[in-house]
């Protein structure tokens, strides 16, 4: 997390006249836009981990839990073999023990389905996670991908414009001078950055 708030602080400061300087490296428009963006991010990035953590807290306790029942179901299974082992010595068992005998196997069928069903449950639950990490991430990259693409068709409606505009210059005195007064100003703001 630090790592992404310095990254995101070496943007901006890339972005930002030096102390003193009136120009921006990039237009104040696109740097406070770029700003935004990555500030927005980084609360994403943040309130992700947020919940990451909170699910693997939950997930840890759910962990413990099954693992005392796999103990459990392990005692009474080595409770059951030693009883089995014993059987043959006895002639018969008693209503009374048959009855636990036979309630003690339903417990444990009932225990071995629940952890059963309890791991299926943390699969889903993990391929949920997992799933929704590469949608966040994908829906982030298209988010990018977008971002450059409208950045790129703005620069190239620029480009136009200004092919117009050197285009009617040729005709229209008043264009001339607006499109000279705008190479004096890109050319101020180039020598100022240089």
């Amino acid at each position: 997390m630090a790592e992404a708030r310095e990254k995101i602080n070496e943007i901006v400061a890339v972005t930002r006249a030096p102390w003193g300087e009136k120009g921006a490296v990039i237009p104040a428009e696109k740097s406070a836009e770029l700003e935004r963006t990555l500030r927005d991010l980084e609360s994403r990035l943040e309130e992700r981990e947020y919940h990451n953590e909170e699910l693997e807290v939950r997930l840890g306790e759910r962990e413990r839990e099954l693992a005392e029942m796999e103990a459990f179901l392990a005692a009474r299974e080595l409770v059951l073999e030693a009883e089995r082992r014993a059987a043959p010595k006895r002639s018969s068992l008693s209503a009374e023990e048959q009855e636990a005998l036979a309630k003690l196997k339903e417990e444990l069928a009932r225990q071995e389905t629940s952890i059963k069903e309890q791991r299926q449950s943390f699969k889903e639950r993990e391929q949920f996670l997992e799933d929704s990490e590469t949608q966040l991430f994908d829906k982030v990259q298209q988010q990018q991908e977008t971002e450059t693409e409208l950045e790129q068709r703005e620069e190239d409606l620029r480009v136009r414009e200004r092919r117009v505009m050197e285009r009617e210059a040729k005709f229209d005195p008043e264009t001339a001078a607006k499109l000279k007064a705008e190479n004096e100003k890109a050319k101020k703001l180039d020598e100022f950055s240089d």
